[in-house]
């Protein structure tokens, strides 16, 4: 099992979570790399709906849903309710984790680039149509 595709992507994951995590804590932001999807997100997009951003980081709306509490007691995000339809919440960035935009995105990139490490650009591009196609397998 430990030379299986599932391990090795689950693992390989794991490892690039961790360092992320490991960057981001080092350099003083409270932000872990599930919130960094978010964050991610709403920098693309600000004031998405949470089911919006459950589908883009295709997790759970219950995991979301904590995410956001957690994110919203540390001041990274807000939620504010839809003009019409109180029901539905908006998820805004801070004035706080607009701030940290630049760097979080330098060590994301810092991360990815240290993953790739001694990857020929062939082979990181043949990896990562195959990665998408095993993601097209799935849906």
């Amino acid at each position: 099992m430990d030379d299986s595709l599932g391990y090795k992507l689950f693992h390989a994951s794991r490892l690039m979570n961790s360092r992320l995590n490991q960057n981001f804590d080092s350099n003083g932001y409270p932000v872990t790399y599930e919130q960094w999807q978010i964050l991610s997100r709403l920098y693309e997009e600000d004031g998405q709906t949470q089911n919006q951003i459950a589908l883009l980081i295709e997790r759970d709306q219950a995991s979301v849903s904590r995410l956001i509490d957690n994110m919203v007691k540390r001041q990274l995000v807000k939620r504010v309710p839809h003009p019409h339809d109180r029901r539905i919440k908006h998820i805004f960035l801070t004035e706080e984790s607009k701030h940290m935009q630049r760097e979080l995105e330098e060590l994301a990139l810092k991360t990815i680039s240290k993953a790739s490490d001694h990857i020929h650009q062939e082979d990181l591009e043949t990896c990562l149509r195959v990665l998408d196609q095993i993601r097209k397998n799935f849906k």
